[in-house]
């Protein structure tokens, strides 16, 4: 029990390898990494999860001097790392904010955009309402234990080492985003044609009773119908979560064993 707090230089570094990649994490992903919870707190939150995870981690710097170099190099990859899987797991929210996007653009909305204090930027207010809807499902399916588990698990699959990183594993970038892209638009597909067709109908109105203004009178039928359609679809939305959250993990864990 006298040599319950020795620790050899490689321990403590190590320990300091692990909090790098948790606080990347914790700054990163999402519903927690926003610029709404406090700085300490995520500080306090990565300080915690290194403390919880550092037993568990399999090292391989052992029998390896620890130069100046090498420690600069251990801990700009252990951010890398951090950022990367913290990135990745934001894609579930990637893809249901471009699909309010969408949305927002079809119906008219785009340019009402609010400052989101979330993100710190300018977004529109389905895309909100639908991120928002993403929260609280990634929080009632513990979709955050999901992640962390994940973290966790890259310390197997990608090990604190000298080791380099595969740069193989970054070709399939594109793909995933492509595949993002894909299931944003697919979320939006119902209003997007509902508004397509009412676009038509009003075209044709508008040939056939030329004393009717279309462009004033489309906008307004635009954002009822936009909304009704929503309203409709809200339930097939939430169902339709669960598949892009399984997806997005797969991508995570896809990359992981790539690295």
């Amino acid at each position: 029990m006298g040599n319950i707090f020795s620790f050899s230089e490689i321990q403590i570094f190590t320990f300091f390898l692990v909090m790098l990649r948790m606080s990347a994490f914790v700054v990163s992903w999402p519903v927690f990494g926003v610029n709404l919870v406090p700085a300490p707190a995520k500080i306090l939150f990565g300080v915690v999860l290194s403390f919880l995870i550092f037993p568990v981690v399999e090292v391989q710097t052992q029998n390896m001097a620890l130069g100046v170099e090498q420690m600069v190099w251990l801990s700009i990859r252990e951010v890398f790392l951090g950022v990367s899987i913290g990135f990745l797991a934001r894609l579930f929210f990637f893809a249901v904010s471009i699909g309010g996007q969408v949305i927002s653009v079809s119906m008219g909305l785009s340019a009402s955009q609010l400052y989101n204090p979330a993100v710190g930027e300018q977004s529109t207010t389905i895309d909100q309402l639908y991120v928002a809807l993403a929260s609280l499902f990634f929080l009632a399916i513990n979709g955050h234990h999901i992640f962390l588990a994940g973290l966790a698990e890259s310390y197997k699959l990608v090990p604190v080492s000298y080791g380099l990183l595969n740069a193989a594993a970054f070709a399939h970038i594109g793909d995933i985003i492509q595949q993002i892209t894909l299931i944003g638009v697919q979320l939006s597909a119902p209003v997007m044609i509902s508004v397509l067709f009412s676009n038509l109908a009003m075209a044709v109105i508008g040939r056939a009773v030329p004393q009717i203004n279309v462009l004033i009178t489309s906008l307004p039928i635009n954002i009822l119908l936009g909304l009704l359609v929503m309203i409709v679809t809200v339930p097939f939305l939430i169902f339709q979560m669960n598949d892009i959250l399984f997806q997005t993990t797969e991508r995570l864990f896809q990359y992981l064993k790539a690295l």
